[in-house]
Formats: C-alpha cells, sequence, structure tokens
C-alpha cells in the first residue's frame, strides 16, 4: 500500500491509499483520480509496504481511496486487500466503495 498526498487549490491537503500490486506483464501499476489537483498542486507518495490482517485506517479515509480507483486493476488490487484484512467494518468500506 502507498499513501499519496497532495494540496487542492484551496490549500487543503487530501491523502489516498493507493493499493499496488504486480501485474501479469510489466511494473506494478494503480490509476487513481486525484480530485481537485492541478498545476500549482504538489504530491508525494510513500513508499509501498505491504497490507498485513492487522492493518487500520480510517474508513473515511478507505472509501475516498476505493472511489478514486480508476481503472480494473486498481479495484482488483482493493479486492485483494479486502481479503486481507480482519476488520469486518473495512471490509464492507471497501465493498461499498467497489458497487
Amino acid at each position: 500500500m502507498t499513501v499519496v498526498r497532495y494540496t487542492r487549490p484551496d490549500g487543503t491537503e487530501q491523502s489516498l491509499l493507493v493499493p499496488v500490486i504486480r501485474g501479469r506483464f510489466g511494473p506494478p501499476a494503480s490509476y487513481v483520480r486525484l480530485l481537485g489537483f492541478d498545476g500549482a498542486s504538489t504530491l508525494t507518495a510513500s513508499q509501498a509496504v505491504p497490507v498485513t490482517s492487522d492493518s487500520s485506517w480510517a474508513a473515511a479515509r478507505v472509501a475516498a481511496s476505493v472511489g478514486a480507483a480508476l481503472n480494473e486493476a486498481t479495484r482488483e488490487a482493493w479486492r485483494q486487500v479486502r481479503e486481507v484484512l480482519v476488520d469486518e467494518g473495512l471490509r464492507a468500506v471497501v465493498d461499498r466503495g467497489l458497487r
């Protein structure tokens, strides 16, 4: 999982969780919508870290992150994250976001 942080034009910071999995061909890639991102925005991304069964994030952050997925590979990565999580509440948030 990678954390992407960026600023919107109004100066507020947005933070998204971006799951990264290996594709069948080529390097891993995930595509997300960065709402409010523009040429004046700053952007940072963390080093990817493994998701474990005890990984925990705020439900609102997970909902925004799942909703930002732009392609089927990223949505599939979220399905794989969901299978690892033991927190039923977060699993439900992922399920709702993927509908």
